[in-house]
């Protein structure tokens, strides 16, 4: 998502009380074409997940509100389809330099 010019990589997480949780982030694993999915969460710490259904189900069982968790997916979404791009770009211009 973009904030302005800057583009954000990790958002914050309210749960029903509307107390920020934690942060999701989503950014480039260190292997080439892959991703990460983070939780930082106050209370418990950092966690890694391995999909958006799993980090649905764990803000779920964190009492963060359908709404909330809706607008998550949406961020996730607009970042990976950002990561993709970049990805597909990368590849291509390093298949032309060779």
């Amino acid at each position: 998502m973009k904030d302005g010019k800057k583009f954000v990589s990790s958002m914050d997480v309210k749960d029903k009380k509307g107390n920020i949780l934690g942060a999701v982030c989503v950014a480039p694993s260190k292997e080439m074409g892959k991703r990460d999915i983070i939780l930082m969460d106050e209370e418990t710490g950092t966690q890694s997940v391995r999909s958006t259904t799993e980090l649905i189900n764990m803000l779920s069982k964190k009492n963060v509100t359908f709404e909330e968790r809706k607008v998550v997916l949406d961020f996730l979404s607009e970042r990976l389809r950002y990561l993709e791009r970049n990805i597909l770009i990368n590849s291509t211009r390093n298949q032309i330099k060779s």
